[in-house]
């Protein structure tokens, strides 16, 4: 079951955090901070069906197409820490290396008003907040928390039990 979660754990990651760099160096910049959140979201999701994956190969290649509930949700649950863990370091390296380039792009499109706004809210933000180990922090757990929805959808749809 390790190998299983490391295996899926380490994909998925990877997958969001390609397409994490694809989003940044191809459509962020032609799509504005909205949209891209909007991408950045849908391949979090999309790199997190690596959960259901793994849960069912694990039912039908190695536990004779059976899995409980919470036999599906535990190795859900560590398919999700793993995918967390790959874009927690994902986000450390990527405020390490674009920090300036990434706070300069979320001011592009602000009106005034809404410049002065953001500049009034960043001003009263703690400065370990754009650090990034704390971007890491918080990416672990919004990737976590996404793959938590995702880990119970698919150990509910994915439970078979032994036939009686």
């Amino acid at each position: 079951m390790k190998k299983i979660v490391l295996k899926y754990g380490i994909v998925g990651g990877i997958v969001s955090s390609v397409l994490g760099t694809l989003n940044w160096f191809l459509i962020a910049q032609s799509v504005g901070v909205k949209g891209s959140q909007t991408v950045g979201y849908l391949s979090i999701t999309l790199s997190l069906l690596c959960i259901p994956l793994g849960v069912r190969y694990f039912r039908d290649k190695l536990n004779n197409s059976e899995i409980s509930f919470g036999q599906a949700f535990k190795i859900g649950l560590g398919i999700t820490t793993m995918a967390s863990i790959v874009m927690a370091l994902h986000s450390v390296l990527f405020f390490a290396l674009q920090k300036e380039e990434f706070l300069a792009w979320q001011k592009e499109d602000l009106s005034a008003a809404e410049l002065a706004a953001f500049n009034e809210q960043m001003a009263q933000m703690p400065d370990f907040v754009y650090t990034p180990w704390f971007q890491g922090v918080v990416m672990f757990f919004m990737v976590f928390l996404i793959g938590a929805a995702v880990n119970v959808i698919s150990a509910l749809i994915l439970k078979q039990e032994a036939s009686r």
